[in-house]
């Protein structure tokens, strides 16, 4: 982490979340999101849990974990990550209050995709009920609230635009219940598929038996 970084933090007494690369050799590393305290020391590390295909996104995160903060339990999603359910779902059980996302949209990536892309924190806010704060390079960033509403927003392409409010933390979130009726769904739509190929094979054998 450059020391410009951490003396920012040191001479304005705040906390920074910024994103780089944790290498593990001189070519392998985590996308990660690295917390910076107030005294200049990086205290808390996420890296992203699904880099995305066909890029040079680094190596997917060994495990996650909440930020403890002086505030509350703060889950850290990275970019798509929180389009992943089994990434959020993760944080949550943990115990997070609130999600915070830092993410990389290109500019280049085009407005529809963008708008696409911010569908997905406001969704996750929701089901959850945590607050979502992400914060998008060039894409549209967000300040959700636990009932899924924008209260802030800094729009596409960006620039120089900033994007400010409460992240207020309450209770821990929870995970849907559709969770567990999707699992038994796909085994019942299993099973019945299983039955159905073989009721045939069944069928012929008890006909042959019966004569």
């Amino acid at each position: 982490m450059p020391d410009i970084v951490k003396k920012w933090c040191r001479n304005n007494q705040r906390y920074l979340i910024v994103g780089g690369k944790d290498f593990v050799d001189e070519k392998k590393f985590f996308d990660t999101a690295f917390v910076i305290d107030p005294q200049g020391e990086i205290v808390f590390r996420q890296a992203k849990s699904v880099p995305i295909q066909f890029f040079n996104d680094g190596l997917p995160a060994r495990e996650q974990k909440l930020w403890n903060s002086p505030w509350g339990k703060i889950g850290i999603c990275i970019c798509y990550d929180l389009s992943y359910t089994q990434v959020a779902d993760r944080l949550v059980r943990l115990g997070a209050q609130a999600l915070i996302v830092p993410t990389m949209d290109v500019v280049d990536w085009g407005r529809h995709e963008h708008e696409l892309h911010a569908r997905i924190a406001p969704l996750r806010a929701a089901e959850y009920g945590v607050p979502i704060f992400r914060v998008a390079s060039s894409g549209i960033s967000q300040l959700v609230d636990a009932r899924g509403t924008v209260t802030a927003t800094a729009p596409f392409p960006g620039g120089d635009a900033s994007v400010s409010g409460w992240l207020e933390l309450g209770r821990p979130g929870q995970v849907p219940f559709d969770r567990v009726l999707a699992k038994a769904a796909v085994w019942l739509t299993a099973s019945l598929l299983g039955w159905l190929a073989l009721y045939p094979t069944i069928r012929q054998r008890f006909r042959q038996r019966i004569r």
